[in-house]
């Protein structure tokens, strides 16, 4: 054991922990006395106002002062148990103390101390089987954190380990803002905030300081994305006059005009592709927008001056989706477009990376392949990535590299709040096109109860009459033994019954890209007529001709989920339909979630709504976004806090904060530091 402990010794040296309570603080992520410290409470107890057993509300957690009158035993599974009664003047408890044959003689008649716990009221009578105790005079009556636990680790237990890790690292906590930003908002040092976290001196100090580590924790990421934007900006592309030849004829071979919001996005993309710097834009926009054909309009530039475009998608459902629409408005114009992705080998792997070298290829469509050694572009100029939220900072740069200072153009049919707009993309400039085009017959969407699952079946079996096409979706591919949910399995032998006379398919994240490719194939073409699915058809999938989908268990999907899954359809001049079938268990408040999706088709306004409901982690899939939990759960607050971080962080950046030579000297620092290395991993995707 070290003489003297430090944050970083390991957790079994510190005093009361030792080498076995240490494999079970390690479950939770604790290794370190420092990350102890850092192990922050999930809520908290107020035992400052007492209350009196005469007023005891049944399950509701409340402290009482009492004192022991009389211990007498009960009898449970064989076993005996101390029973104690209690008093405070009002009225009278009894305390079943289950496998706790020492508080006889700890609370013996006489003894006074603070009871807390859930009363039971019944009858008149008040009881505690749960409950925690502390002396007289302990000084009990503040607020006390509450932690999240594992087998064999008590609340006491980890609140006196807690407290020892506060007496080591309180003091030797590093500042990681820099002093002039810290100064200038008047912060306590960093460890005496950390400190008060665990043990606050009343909540609204609390959420003082929550606030203020909340900023800290913004400005460190805001810094990394406004450190990459000063290099972007920094950086002069060269350009060559382009007459836009291609451009007017792709526009006037459209069957349809351009909507107002187009026309704008595509007027701010037109203005970066002008400008000496690389375009670094984000192109937002509900599903069905038409992104794709701004994006082709920018491609169209880019070919025309010389250049060679990549357009990257996450999925191979997604990049062939791409490779269809794209190919049918540039192949009749003469223009080359390949494909690449982890499926394409030997032969057909070899002659589109020699195209791509020797320039013949215009556009190069594909998945992550697209980073791959062999792909080499002979003069990459601009690099499309559709639905961005699944790729990062790191992710985007690693395809640049691949041409000198490419232009970066990122799409996301994702409709994400502003709040974590800003987090997500602070080193884009973001466009958002927020109008649908003309002709398009909408969804209706309805919400039916299990007991009417045969009235949303008899819709379909109208739909299907019309010769239109159906989805059903499901939460899991298949059954599972710890598992209420609904599959995608079982369905598909179900609805194959059901609707007997019609060719029902089945798509799931277990088949191959080229079994999904068939699937979808065979769906897009006609030949199933219902297409029983898992989440994997949330995007890439355009078939105008389905107009109605079923989700059932719907309640057990996020709202933004759900709008992105109806986004398959109502894409054609048809009437379109979503049937949102709830579990029979759901209650009341999963119900009433689901009427914000009946009630607007606004993807924004709904992942507004899902934010503040489910969390951000949830909301972008916490594994491809790797969303911090930052400390305010309150995303009003937390959409100030990020912007005035972000403003911080590039003026800081910008050299209009403080002295130069401190700015290298923290820059420096900061770089080399895990902050750094956090912020660029969530960053990196």
């Amino acid at each position: 054991m070290p003489a003297s402990l430090r944050p970083g010794d390991d957790i079994q040296y510190l005093k009361g922990v030792g080498p076995h309570l240490s494999q079970r603080l390690r479950k939770l992520g604790i290794e370190t006395i420092h990350d102890l410290f850092l192990f922050l409470p999930r809520d908290y107890e107020d035992r400052r106002n007492l209350r009196r057993l005469a007023h005891a509300r049944d399950g509701e957690k409340a402290t009482f002062f009492v004192e022991s009158v009389d211990v007498s035993s009960f009898y449970y599974r064989g076993k005996r148990h101390p029973k104690i009664k209690v008093t405070d003047g009002s009225g009278t408890a009894a305390l079943f103390c289950f496998n706790r044959n020492f508080l006889a003689g700890t609370l013996a008649p006489g003894t006074r101390f603070y009871l807390t716990g859930p009363p039971l009221v019944k009858r008149g009578g008040v009881s505690f089987s749960q409950f925690d105790y502390a002396p007289d005079g302990s000084g009990n009556l503040r607020i006390l954190p509450v932690y999240s636990l594992t087998e064999g680790v008590s609340q006491k237990k980890l609140r006196s380990l807690s407290s020892a890790a506060i007496g080591i690292c309180r003091e030797m906590e590093r500042e990681d803002i820099p002093r002039v930003i810290a100064e200038g908002y008047g912060f306590a040092r960093r460890g005496d905030l950390l400190a008060e976290v665990h043990y606050p001196v009343d909540m609204e100090s609390l959420r003082r300081i929550k606030e203020t580590l909340s900023y800290e924790e913004f400005f460190k990421y805001q810094l990394v994305v406004a450190l990459n934007r000063s290099r972007m900006a920094h950086t002069v592309k060269e350009r060559r006059p382009c007459e836009d030849k291609l451009k007017k004829r792709f526009i006037q071979d459209l069957h349809f005009e351009l909507t107002g919001a187009q026309a704008r996005v595509l007027r701010d993309m037109e203005q970066d592709l002008s400008s000496p710097s690389p375009m670094n834009r984000l192109i937002q926009g509900d599903v069905g927008c038409g992104k794709t054909v701004v994006a082709l309009i920018g491609c169209l530039r880019a070919i025309e001056t010389g250049g060679q475009v990549g357009f990257m998608a996450p999925t191979e459902i997604l990049a062939r989706q791409h490779l269809r629409t794209i190919s049918s408005y540039l192949r009749p114009m003469g223009l080359a477009v390949d494909y690449v992705s982890g499926g394409v080998r030997g032969a057909d792997r070899t002659r589109v990376t020699e195209r791509v070298k020797k320039g013949t290829t215009d556009i190069l469509i594909g998945t992550h392949a697209l980073f791959s050694d062999d792909i080499v572009f002979k003069n990459l100029s601009l690099v499309v990535i559709d639905e961005q939220h699944r790729f990062g900072v790191l992710q985007r740069g690693r395809l640049r590299e691949k041409g000198d200072h490419p232009d970066c153009m990122v799409m996301s049919a994702t409709p994400i709040p502003r709040t974590l707009s800003m987090t997500l993309y602070g080193d884009l400039d973001v466009s958002v096109i927020d109008e649908m085009p003309k002709g398009r017959a909408g969804v209706e969407t309805v919400i039916e109860k299990q007991a009417g699952l045969e009235k949303v079946y008899s819709a379909v079996r109208a739909e299907l009459q019309k010769e239109r096409q159906a989805y059903f979706v499901y939460p899991v591919i298949e059954d599972s033994a710890d598992s209420d949910l609904k599959n995608a399995v079982e369905a598909h032998v179900r609805l194959k019954e059901v609707f007997s006379g019609y060719r029902v398919g089945l798509m799931h994240g277990r088949l191959s890209d080229d079994e999904k490719e068939d699937v979808m194939g065979r769906f897009r073409d006609g030949h199933y007529h219902i297409l029983v699915s898992t989440t994997v058809v949330e995007v890439g999938i355009d078939v105008p001709n389905a107009t109605v989908m079923v989700i059932e268990q719907a309640e057990r999907f996020g709202l933004s989920n759900i709008h992105q899954l109806r986004g398959r359809i109502g894409r054609g001049a048809h009437r379109s339909f979503c049937y949102l079938v709830p579990d029979r268990s759901t209650g009341r408040d999963s119900f009433n979630r689901l009427r914000i999706l009946r009630d607007t088709d606004d993807g924004f306004k709904i992942a507004e709504w899902d934010l503040r409901l489910r969390g951000p982690g949830e909301v972008m899939g916490r594994k491809q976004s790797g969303i911090p939990s930052f400390l305010i759960d309150n995303m009003d607050i937390n959409t100030k806090l990020i912007a005035r971080a972000q403003k911080d962080a590039r003026r800081y950046v910008n050299g209009e904060i403080g002295s130069e030579e401190e700015r290298k000297r923290y820059l420096d620092g900061f770089t080399k530091s895990d902050a750094y290395k956090n912020a660029v991993v969530f960053y990196g995707g």
